[in-house]
């Protein structure tokens, strides 16, 4: 009997121990889950609507004349939930060619720091339903006017203009 008596409590014994490590193995993962789930980045929800940089050759790396574009830009994406991209250019003559790309993209705002004014003002008046910001050093009267879809601004007031533009495009998603 006493045997008997033995083997169940040792019986009793393992599977008191075996719930008790069953219990922490459930609380450890559920804790862990929680955690995972509580600190995991969830996708950023954009409006229907994007906005785009053309850049120089030098892209928005920092000094470049598209970086202080392009931070502009993400802060007012960050803000307004419109959707950003940019492409940078690698001479004067693929222009033409990526402002069209930026077009079939559907930006509804093209901010350009990588063109001259003839090249913008060219694709704005093909493209009438789109908004241009040509960010310039200077904003000194050129050869070219530019229509009223488009805009020349110095690149101190760049950040202003393209909030404004950006927060404007966004009520109209």
């Amino acid at each position: 009997m006493k045997q008997g008596w033995s083997t169940a409590v040792v019986a009793v014994a393992a599977a008191a121990v075996a719930a008790a490590m069953f219990a922490s193995a459930w609380v450890l993962w559920s804790a862990a889950t929680a955690t995972t789930n509580a600190t995991a980045p969830q996708a950023r929800q954009y409006l229907g609507t994007s906005a785009c940089l053309l850049t120089g050759s030098s892209g928005v790396s920092p000094g470049s004349p598209g970086a202080r574009a392009w931070q502009a830009m993400q802060s007012a994406s960050l803000a307004s939930h419109v959707m950003i991209s940019y492409l940078p250019s690698t001479g004067s003559a693929d222009v033409p060619v990526l402002l069209n790309t930026l077009v079939s993209r559907k930006c509804g705002v093209i901010v350009v720091t990588g063109a001259n004014r003839d090249q913008v003002a060219g694709a704005a008046r093909a493209n009438p339903g789109r908004r241009f910001i040509l960010v310039t050093a200077s904003t000194a009267a050129g050869p070219v006017a530019v229509p009223a879809n488009s805009v020349v601004v110095s690149a101190a007031d760049a950040p202003g203009r393209i909030n404004q533009e950006v927060t404007a495009l966004a009520g109209t998603a």
